[in-house]
């Protein structure tokens, strides 16, 4: 019978929270800190006043909520981009927060992380217990899973040095 894995045992706990209240400012400023340190996501989980989930900003996110839609590269010219992201810096997290980003519980099997995380094409799926985060589970570690069950060790995949 295949090993069960749950999301608990592929979660990093290792995370940076920030609440509704602050501004995309200081989110870019958190999320520039994670620069460099092993392991740590690029990735903010946004909280309430009391600790409670309410989403996720990673920098993609936020690149694109500074960016205001902007799209097409003729619609605006860089300055104006520029202009247009600094005054949205002072805007609050909770004002412009995606709110269906999916979750797991520490639970959760690895059928469920897949399922929720794959058509969102995250980079990990954020872990919430009793409505407060408690991880992430990095998409690295759930295709490293996946593998894990269904490669046998006979499967040697492509090799480049023969």
């Amino acid at each position: 019978m295949a090993e069960v894995i749950r999301a608990r045992e592929l979660m990093r706990t290792d995370f940076l929270r920030i609440r509704t209240e602050q501004t995309l400012r200081d989110a870019m400023v958190a999320l520039r800190g994670t620069e460099g340190e092993a392991g740590m996501p690029s990735a903010l989980m946004v909280v309430d006043n009391d600790g409670h989930y309410r989403g996720v900003l990673t920098a993609r996110l936020l690149i694109r909520l500074l960016a205001g839609g902007h799209d097409d590269e003729g619609e605006i010219d860089d300055m104006m981009l520029l202009a247009s992201a600094r005054d949205r810096l002072s805007t609050q997290i909770g004002d412009v927060l995606v709110q269906d980003i999916p979750v797991v519980s520490p639970d959760d099997r690895l059928l469920t992380l897949i399922r929720r995380g794959a058509p969102m094409r995250l980079d990990f799926v954020p872990v919430v217990e009793d409505g407060r985060p408690v991880g992430f589970a990095p998409i690295t570690a759930i295709f490293q899973a996946a593998a894990a069950m269904a490669l046998t060790p006979e499967d040697e995949g492509i090799r480049f040095d023969r």
